[in-house]
């Protein structure tokens, strides 16, 4: 464009409107601006905001600033591993497990919650050592050895949770697996009526509370897999080995296995909820 003539003044350019930028509450991307208890309770509180920003992950969220340079939409920047539970990395599975472990230090004493695990696993070793002890232990060597050990590794386990501090994920996970088959085998070894087998069962109800809890999904799904199948064989081997009906036998089933599976399910379900709601 050529100049104007001298002496003319020349319009000067406008700047283009800018958009306002967004504004976020004064704790947003600060950490620990909420304690655990703080968040919980300011989650579930009428007079709470939607949202407590407890303690977001770092760089998940961009600050307004950014997003008004940038010019894109800061709720788009949430990650989506956030949403969702499935094929999510080791390193995002130890930060939730951390979150929820964090959430426990926030409400009790852990050490209580260790000690209530502990009393919980011994149980399982007096049961198997009393059975034995009552004459309901296994006929044979082989299946008298595995009702022994399962016993010992009560035992060993209640021991552990009362010395050591709390466990990282992976350890925790593999005490679940190795309580459900524990608790199975010592059941389908000993020899003793089906409505002691059966009560028995209550031992994978009690351990799906810690499993729903602390577990993420698919190491949950692991635990449920296992206690519906030990369920499932323990009923169909007394079936099969003495003379119980089979109505009797499904009336028995069928809320057992829904003990069994909805207690883990719904704890599970919580503390996702509660987790998302706080990030």
């Amino acid at each position: 464009m050529a100049p104007g003539p001298e002496g003319i003044p020349q319009p000067f350019p406008q700047p283009l409107p800018q958009p306002l930028p967004q504004t976020y509450p004064k704790t947003y991307g600060q950490g620990g601006a909420f304690g655990g208890a703080g968040a919980f309770g300011a989650a579930f509180t009428p007079s709470a905001p939607s949202r407590a920003y407890a303690s977001p992950r770092p760089e998940s969220f961009p600050s307004a600033d950014s997003a008004a340079d940038t010019g894109s939409d800061p709720s788009d920047a949430r990650d989506p591993r956030d949403e969702r539970d499935d094929d999510a990395p080791r390193g995002l599975l130890e930060s939730r497990y951390e979150w929820i472990v964090g959430m426990m230090y926030s409400f009790t004493d852990e050490r209580v919650v260790r000690v209530l695990i502990a009393l919980f696993t011994a149980g399982m070793g007096v049961c198997a050592t009393l059975e034995i002890l009552f004459g309901f232990g296994a006929r044979t060597q082989p299946a008298l050895g595995i009702q022994i050990g399962c016993g010992v590794f009560a035992f060993t386990a209640a021991l552990w949770w009362l010395v050591i501090s709390w466990p990282r994920l992976w350890t925790l996970f593999v005490f679940v697996v190795l309580a459900d088959i524990g608790i199975v085998a010592a059941n389908l070894t000993a020899d003793m009526p089906p409505e002691f087998a059966i009560g028995k069962t209550a031992f994978l109800a009690v351990l799906g509370l810690v499993a729903g809890i602390f577990l993420d999904r698919w190491m949950l799904a692991t635990h449920m897999v296992l206690s519906a199948g030990g369920v499932t064989a323990i009923i169909g081997w007394k079936l099969f080995t003495t003379d119980v009906p089979v109505l009797g036998a499904m009336v028995v089933w069928v809320p057992v296995m829904a003990l069994t599976i909805a207690i883990p399910t719904l704890l599970y379900t919580f503390v996702r909820s509660v987790r998302l709601d706080q990030n």
